[in-house]
């Protein structure tokens, strides 16, 4: 009685210690694929805070794997979404950029390098925008200085 009720103990340790080590495996390499869908679910609603902070958990969490290329990716998309009221040009050629050089033989390698391109134009247009916003408002004000001297002023 002893005997059976020893091995009763060690065969519902030894099963239920094999079966939390088969699902803790399971859900361990699942977990990446939750985690980034529910960064992918964060950026399609348009929550690009959280989807950003989502997907650079990714990155920390799973660094050098398909996993954080294409966190890096979707984040480098998040800042330049045109649904995003918070665009920001830098970052996300900063990102694409960090893409290429970690995963210059990803898929999205050629998108990525099309993206960077036509950021840098975004942001050279933007600088030169700028520039003659400058231009202007010195023209105006010279403008102001010669109409005064002509009146006499």
């Amino acid at each position: 009685m002893k005997r059976s009720l020893c091995v009763l103990a060690l065969l519902c340790f030894f099963a239920c210690g094999c079966a939390g080590l088969l699902t803790h495996g399971r859900d361990k390499s699942s977990a990446p694929a939750i985690k980034s869908a529910e960064a992918k679910k964060l950026l399609d609603e348009h929550r690009y805070p959280e989807s950003v902070a989502a997907f650079q958990r990714i990155i920390k969490e799973y660094p050098n794997s398909d996993w954080s290329a294409n966190a890096i990716y979707n984040i480098a998309t998040a800042f330049v979404s045109v649904q995003n009221p918070r665009k920001d040009y830098t970052q996300a050629l900063a990102h694409f950029e960090d893409f290429l050089y970690k995963y210059p033989q990803h898929e999205r390698a050629t998108d990525a390098k099309n993206w960077r391109q036509a950021i840098k134009v975004i942001i050279d247009a933007k600088k030169e925008n700028e520039r003659l916003l400058r231009n202007l408002e010195q023209l105006k004000q010279l403008d102001m200085r010669q109409e005064q001297k002509r009146q006499g002023k």
